[in-house]
């Protein structure tokens, strides 16, 4: 053999040396690979269904090596059950298409029956007439992305699902306040039927200028400062001009590292709750209104209320002096509202007889007051009847029930009682319609204490029955007698504990001051039932009536 040719076989020998060497090479470069990506090879013949598998592929199927049988059914039977039908379906399409084929797959391990992720992608190979006769595989284990992946998912269709049912109004924006996520009912209020038509338009484009320059500076603002606006409430002006109103909460979209990059709000249409208070404001205007008017008419009532009284006593006889007058009054009165249903009149019938009149309207306020006024209107009608008690108030009975009957079918009726003080004859006449006793303190007598004046039995009170009859009672009128006429609500107060003064308080507590002047007896009365009121008021109409007797000498 020449040199060349030695040469030639040489090098020939060597290149299959290398060849064998560069095979084993890309081999252990493969493995290399696969192991440190954790993959698994196997191979499925498709002629006797038979499957080889390496031993990472059995780790990965949690068996020891070569404990796997071969068959592919017994594959198929270690896929997790809710998986098994589809992978063994789409193994056969991918067959038949002769297509590469990737999916995951859950699988459960025979020793402790944990369950695993696998991902598998494989093709299948062709013999020469283009029949499938192999599928070649690898495997891998994605347990730990999928578990990480899962939550992530439920996550989004968490949000996807509070995005599309939720009826506010949630959007998200860019630095430039455009679009780029908004939810179906953003969408539908803006005109939309897909969330996606509104992606990158910004509100000059849905709504009218005024409002969408608000907007921007808000956003803008935002992202300066890092500041959200919450619950804030905004007038949304549209392009054909109608209003609408919304509450906004609106805050700064970050980055994972904290930057700002836009915004993200959520808004509740509150326009038909701004109508109603825009409506509740008219009518508490006009009810503000109604009632200013309202509270200018009881001023006035309580002003010609006011009137009605006496505010200059008459003068027993006309021509004495302060000082000389034969009869002194004094008189307290208070509504428990703006205008009462108490009433009261001190009449002069001559130089030596003098009148009171006092009555009581069930009930208060300005229907109370509205028949008082008529009860006083009535006693400047019956004046011819004044000397004599009993039939003033038969008369008075009479006019008053002709009278409310236009009034109301509720019934209204007035306790009331008439006393005449002839200071000639030193004679009291009196009678009663349903009202408290007034009290006396007789001084000239051995008498040491108040005493009622209740001479006979009452008549009803006035407005009740038209043939009422009111009995006349009469006693002695001596001088430095005081007399005391009242209202029920003087008395009838509720103290602290739920205790009421009442008529027998009042009298002790008259005969107690028994020997004070009129005036300061009342005065120091009055406080009295003050004090032991619990709101230190009258609840009811009060009214009381002195009068005291000098010498008499006309």
């Amino acid at each position: 053999m020449s040199e060349p040719q030695q040469r030639a076989i040489a090098s020939s020998k060597a290149s299959a040396i290398g060849n064998e060497e560069l095979s084993r090479r890309n081999k252990d470069q493969l493995y290399l690979a696969l192991s440190s990506a954790g993959m698994g090879t196997w191979d499925w013949y498709l002629l006797d269904h038979s499957m080889h598998w390496d031993e990472r592929t059995h780790a990965l199927f949690g068996l020891t090596p070569s404990t796997f049988g071969g068959r592919y059914e017994q594959f198929l039977e270690m896929i997790h059950a809710e998986d098994r039908e589809q992978v063994a379906r789409e193994f056969a399409q991918a067959v038949e298409s002769r297509a590469e084929y990737e999916r995951e797959f859950r699988v459960v391990w025979p020793k402790d029956g944990s369950v695993h992720t696998l991902r598998s992608r494989s093709k299948a190979v062709c013999d020469n007439q283009g029949k499938p006769v192999l599928v070649t595989g690898v495997c891998w284990d994605v347990s730990e992305r999928s578990e990480m992946e899962n939550p992530l998912a439920r996550e989004r269709c968490l949000l996807k699902t509070l995005m599309d049912t939720l009826p506010d109004h949630i959007y998200f924006k860019d630095r430039e306040s455009h679009f780029i996520a908004v939810n179906r009912a953003t969408a539908a209020l803006f005109g939309f039927q897909d969330p996606t038509d509104v992606l990158g338009k910004t509100d000059a484009d849905i709504f009218a200028r005024e409002h969408a320059e608000a907007a921007l500076r808000d956003e803008q603002e935002i992202q300066r400062t890092g500041q959200p606006l919450v619950n804030m409430e905004e007038k949304e002006t549209w392009p054909d001009g109608h209003e609408t109103w919304v509450s906004t909460s609106k805050l700064p979209l970050r980055d994972p590292n904290g930057h700002i990059i836009g915004t993200f709000g959520l808004s509740r249409d509150i326009t038909e709750k701004k109508r109603a208070e825009e409506k509740l404001a008219a009518l508490a205007k006009e009810l503000r209104e109604k009632n200013e008017a309202l509270e200018q008419d009881l001023e006035m009532a309580r002003e010609l209320q006011q009137a009605m009284l006496p505010h200059r006593y008459p003068h027993f006889p006309h021509h004495a002096s302060e000082g000389e007058i034969a009869v002194r009054f004094y008189h307290f009165y208070q509504p428990s509202m703006s205008v009462s249903g108490d009433f009261f009149q001190v009449l002069k019938l001559s130089d030596a007889s003098a009148g009171i009149f006092i009555c009581d309207v069930m009930g208060h306020g300005v229907r109370a007051a509205l028949v008082a006024s008529t009860v006083s209107a009535l006693v400047g009608q019956l004046r011819d009847y004044l000397g004599d008690p009993g039939e003033f108030l038969c008369r008075l009975n009479r006019a008053l029930r002709s009278t409310l009957e236009f009034y109301s079918e509720a019934p209204l009726f007035a306790s009331a009682f008439y006393l005449l003080a002839d200071l000639e004859k030193g004679e009291l006449r009196y009678a009663n319609a349903g009202h408290p006793n007034p009290l006396r303190i007789h001084r000239e007598r051995d008498s040491t204490n108040a005493h009622p004046l209740n001479g006979s039995q009452h008549g009803p009170a006035l407005g009740l029955f038209d043939d009422a009859v009111y009995p006349n009672s009469h006693c002695e009128l001596s001088p430095h007698d005081t007399l005391l006429l009242f209202t029920d609500g003087l008395y009838e107060v509720e103290g602290p504990t739920g205790e009421i003064y009442d008529y027998r308080r009042l009298l002790e507590a008259v005969s107690r001051r028994r020997e004070l002047p009129a005036v300061q007896l009342c005065h120091e009365v009055i406080e009295e039932v003050q004090r032991f009121s619990a709101g230190r008021q009258f609840s009811d109409d009060a009214c009381l009536v002195a009068m005291e007797v000098g010498p008499i000498s006309i």
